[in-house]
């Protein structure tokens, strides 16, 4: 005979089965509790501050890439790879990328030289321009600097935005 739900045996599995989703619950909970208490977060994005990046060339604030630009004696390099429609980047800038360098930068031989000051710049993402930026070195060009931000801080900064179409240099 059974009473409560609990079998002759001293088994029931009702009872088991409610008990263990009740404690998978509280595990829930305490673990979503706990997850949102907790005040330290990964960094989302590397900040050259905290880490010691090893770069190929020296950063620059947007701020002070804003002075260099005003002056008019440095080239913005777009080291972002070129997209089909409509997109944004800094008056002037020329487009050389990683992955067609030698294509890229035959382009601009005739009036781009190893002694011209140039700043890179891309998305935000330091690695790829300081590839870029090592491919340049390499090339003999030692005067290379890198926007801390990308085209992101240079907007930030008060910098001026040029609207262009793919296929446009």
């Amino acid at each position: 005979m059974a009473t409560n739900g609990v079998k002759a045996g001293g088994f029931s599995w009702s009872v088991s089965l409610r008990e263990a989703g009740l404690l998978l619950l509280t595990a829930a909970v305490l673990t979503a509790v706990s997850w949102f208490l907790r005040s330290e977060r990964l960094p989302l994005q590397a900040d050259p501050v905290a880490y010691e990046l090893e770069l190929a060339a020296p950063l620059i604030d947007p701020e002070d890439a804003l002075l260099l630009y005003d002056e008019g004696i440095h080239l913005f390099i777009d080291s972002r790879p070129r997209p089909d429609g409509a997109f944004d980047t800094v008056p002037g800038a020329i487009f050389i990328t990683e992955d067609n360098f030698d294509d890229d930068l035959l382009v601009y031989f005739d009036f781009m030289t190893p002694e011209d000051y140039l700043i890179l710049f891309g998305d935000g993402d330091l690695f790829p321009v300081s590839n870029l930026a090592a491919r340049f070195q390499e090339r003999g060009y030692d005067n290379l600097l890198i926007l801390k931000g990308g085209l992101g801080a240079w907007r930030k900064a008060g910098g001026e935005i040029s609207h262009r179409q793919g296929g446009e240099s």
